[in-house]
């Protein structure tokens, strides 16, 4: 994801359109507060939040003419509606409208419609064929036919263990320390996950979000997750906002999407995930797309950062 930092004339109609949506509901609550304050780190701006005004729909277009920065504020909007963990018609219908007025269609806005209206269901199937896994399980299916599905299935009812698969990950536990393999290895025991191939365990395409973890350096609680997900976002280069909508809505606002994490509430905190978003934003290979973690597997994992150019973390805790 290309991030677009706002000239210092955008910023103040940004903050105010965020403030709008935000307010549509009739409050500006704190976790609200807290994330234009975020933004505003970003920007480097001080503008006095509270004597933010509402904006129209024509000044805010007006002021924004840039198409990319266009669609990167609506996806603020969407955040904004969501992040004091209630998403209510009336922001919905203001983001609508802001977003027609910039000339901005994403697939998280209709979504966000879908939340409001009751439609759980459209809403997860619509968000799984965005996600980056489906591409990697549509190429193992084409590879593998379906002895792969069968063998898939089975390892991941716990009926069958694929042990080539399972030996080759377990061989990581040899690897030097330090190295990313020995730490891929080391990070699934102690948290208690199979690796690919043994019984219970995921497709083998998850080492990437796996890897991502280990990368990032962002552990694998909740907020953890919705970090690792902003970073992740940061170096996609296809439907990258997707993974953050995601983590939102199964880590903040209690949808439960996944069948392999349960949801939580209230787990966002935007200054982190803005921060894990600029970070992965500053990676020069999208890991997702065509990139085999088993090319770094021996290589230890500073080399390896470095090699992507993932920057250190500015935060203490994980």
């Amino acid at each position: 994801m290309e991030l677009i930092l706002p000239t210092a004339a955008q910023t103040e109609p940004i903050l105010r359109a965020l403030k709008t949506v935000a307010s549509a509901d009739g409050s500006f609550a704190e976790p609200e507060r807290a994330m234009l304050e975020a933004a505003q780190e970003i920007f480097g701006s001080s503008h006095d939040l509270a004597a933010l005004a509402p904006i129209s729909p024509e000044a805010l277009a007006a002021a924004i003419p840039d198409p990319e920065l266009r669609k990167q504020l609506v996806n603020g909007m969407v955040v904004a509606s969501m992040v004091d963990e209630n998403v209510t018609p009336a922001e919905v219908a203001q983001c609508e409208v802001f977003a027609a007025a910039l000339g901005v269609t994403t697939d998280e806005l209709h979504n966000l419609r879908q939340i409001v209206e009751g439609h759980t269901l459209r809403l997860k199937l619509d968000v799984a064929r965005r996600v980056w896994l489906k591409d990697h399980l549509v190429a193992k299916w084409r590879e593998g036919g379906i002895r792969w599905l069968g063998r898939a299935i089975a390892t991941l009812k716990g009926a069958m263990e694929d042990t080539p698969l399972a030996e080759r990950y377990r061989a990581l536990g040899e690897l030097p320390e330090g190295t990313v393999g020995r730490i891929y290895h080391d990070h699934m025991r102690a948290c208690g996950f199979p690796l690919p191939g043994e019984r219970g365990s995921t497709v083998e395409p998850q080492v990437i979000h796996d890897v991502t973890h280990l990368l990032a350096d962002y552990g694998t609680d909740a907020e953890g997750e919705i970090l690792t997900a902003a970073f992740s976002a940061g170096y996609r280069r296809r439907d990258p906002f997707t993974f953050i909508f995601f983590v939102i809505c199964q880590f903040h606002l209690g949808l439960a999407f996944s069948a392999f994490a349960p949801p939580f509430t209230g787990k966002f905190n935007a200054k982190r995930t803005f921060e894990a978003l600029r970070r992965g934003a500053a990676m020069n290979t999208d890991i997702s797309e065509g990139w085999d973690p088993w090319s770094v597997m021996d290589q230890p994992i500073d080399q390896v950062r470095r090699d992507l150019g993932v920057p250190p973390r500015t935060d203490a805790a994980n």
